[in-house]
């Protein structure tokens, strides 16, 4: 058995950096399509107070692999999902005009390829609205089962089609297979 933790959207690297520390024994992968934040990600593993084995990805969580667009933002918005409203606290606004075409990585393939069934796996997944498209192809590849815990944040309340409804419907179905716990 391995244990593992996985981060969707590693954004600067802080978070992986404190997850390295609260789980040292685990291997880490991280994942951020936005390239500019790839040095930071790079320095916060340099930071770690153990050298853990981390694979760092340019690559974008997603249903299937290739290339998707990636809207700029504040680097806590940016995204890959079309029509995000960004709060007020932003001050900079996603840019919908100039998508910049990014790494997508399948994540149901890669887990399947990347972890066993009992690994523990840790997902910490902040990944801007597309935790709904990537969540519901794990669901019906069957390799949720393959997550242990699984850290989120929601962002249903983000885009203007999706439902609470629908939110409220995924969420229960995550739920059933794994340990989920809110992040934001």
């Amino acid at each position: 058995m391995r244990n593992v933790f996985i981060d969707c959207g590693t954004n600067l690297g802080v978070v992986l950096n404190r997850f390295m520390h609260e789980l040292p024994d685990h291997d880490f992968y991280a994942f951020e399509p936005n390239e500019k934040l790839l040095q930071s990600i790079r320095d916060e593993v340099e930071r770690a107070a153990h050298s853990p084995r981390v694979e760092i990805s340019h690559s974008a969580v997603w249903t299937h692999d290739g290339m998707i667009n990636l809207f700029l933002g504040h680097h806590e918005s940016s995204t890959v999902m079309p029509g995000k409203r960004v709060p007020t606290v932003y001050e900079q606004q996603i840019d919908y005009s100039s998508p910049v075409p990014v790494p997508a990585t399948d994540f149901s393939s890669w887990l399947r390829r990347t972890v066993n069934p009992g690994d523990h796996v840790v997902v910490k997944m902040d990944i801007e609205g597309a935790e709904y498209p990537v969540l519901t192809k794990l669901i019906a590849d069957g390799t949720l089962d393959l997550i242990s815990v699984l850290y989120i944040e929601w962002h249903y309340d983000r885009f203007s089609y999706m439902t609470k409804s629908d939110h409220d419907q995924l969420v229960g179905a995550v739920s059933a297979c794994v340990d989920v716990r809110d992040w934001d």
